[in-house]
């Protein structure tokens, strides 16, 4: 199994709730400085340790990640590290205004890395469109299309001209070239039913993550049933992965004891922006009657309630925490459970500094790492 540090690279420091959108006067300048330094800390020793990629996503006006443009941090990220695969977890597709330039950043990020970017594909959610003023309504055609045209870009030889309802060129022609042929490996993130189809049809990786037990089984089962019985193929151990946030310890209980309240704080702020935030209405417009109604219960988006369940429900739901055998045998069940070939652990996650992700970080490469990779 291919093991990924992930990390959304949250903003830790406390003042009680802190909403969204993030109030720029809450923000403490002379504190961001270092927060990105000890990030950047945290994906050179996860390359040094062994990790097989290193992942990072997109977010924006929301303590839950300081790195709207996982681009710009990508590229900082290649030129620090020397093994480590680089996974965009992804990009948000209909907020880029012209595909034809994340086209060319993503080329340029893997001839930095030399040849070592994963780009992960996302439509987005609700705040992501809250913040560029896209029209949510539209997300789902422009993701299609942007997908479609960034991959052209990549691999057709001559220039050509694109024509689509969103995006319009007369010549298409980048340069550089991304060093991986025919193009890096596209990876779709999602949980409806349309984003499962499309990445069955393009033969895409599906990562899954944040939702119960249930419901991740539900929408791997949905994605291989629909690539066996619809595209013809049938999608193995590599092409599914599972993120989690996670955090390691000496004991259980000093598991508990260290990372409690970090995993309240992360589980409150996912409600404020999906299930229980100013923009549920809002995020509710991207979706179709269809799009979880393949779920054996369908429910709310993301899987997550508005009551903070307790320690023991959070643990065995959503979160990877414990001593190192508990974590590693947690893996493990999931591995055969879902039948997944990758797996991506968050950390830190909610009001978790950096320097106590670094001790769970090293702990698991140590303890974990080796019980993983080589299953």
């Amino acid at each position: 199994m291919k093991i990924w540090y992930y990390t959304l690279m949250p903003w830790p420091y406390q003042y009680g709730e802190i909403p969204y959108p993030f109030p720029g006067g809450m923000f403490e300048r002379d504190r961001a400085q270092g927060l990105y330094a000890a990030y950047l800390d945290l994906f050179r020793r996860a390359d040094e340790l062994g990790f097989d990629g290193i992942a990072l996503a997109e977010h924006h006006y929301t303590k839950v990640g300081t790195a709207p443009s996982p681009n710009l941090l990508a590229a900082v990220v290649a030129t620090h590290t020397h093994h480590v695969k680089i996974g965009l977890l992804g990009n948000c597709l209909p907020l880029h205004g012209h595909p034809v330039r994340l086209a060319e950043e993503l080329a340029m990020i893997d001839v930095l890395s030399g040849g070592r970017l994963m780009a992960g594909f996302i439509r987005g959610g609700g705040r992501e469109y809250h913040a560029f003023g896209v029209d949510i309504a539209e997300g789902r055609a422009m993701f299609e299309e942007a997908w479609e045209l960034i991959v052209k870009a990549w691999t057709d030889p001559e220039p050509f001209a694109w024509h689509s309802a969103h995006y319009r060129y007369d010549v298409v022609s980048i340069v550089p070239r991304p060093l991986q042929q025919p193009h890096p490996p596209v990876l779709a993130a999602g949980t409806t039913a349309e984003t499962l189809e499309w990445a069955a049809q393009h033969h895409a990786p599906l990562l899954m993550g944040f939702g119960t037990t249930q419901q991740i089984k539900d929408g791997i089962a949905y994605y291989r049933g629909y690539a066996e019985e619809k595209c013809g193929w049938k999608p193995g151990p590599e092409d599914v992965g599972l993120i989690g946030p996670t955090y390691v310890s000496n004991s259980d209980a000093s598991a508990r004891e260290e990372a409690e309240e970090a995993m309240r704080v992360h589980h409150e702020e996912l409600v404020l922006l999906t299930s229980g935030g100013p923009l549920r209405a809002f995020t509710q417009q991207r979706l179709s009657e269809r799009s979880y109604a393949y779920r054996s219960a369908p429910g709310r988006e993301p899987g997550v309630t508005a009551e903070t369940p307790d320690y023991e429900t959070l643990a065995r739901e959503r979160y990877y925490v414990g001593s190192p055998d508990t974590v590693t045998q947690r893996i493990l069940d999931k591995q055969k459970e879902f039948g997944i070939g990758f797996f991506a652990a968050i950390t830190p996650f909610g009001n978790m500094e950096p320097p106590q992700a670094l001790r769970s970080v090293e702990l698991f490469a140590k303890e974990v790492l080796p019980h993983l990779q080589s299953g």
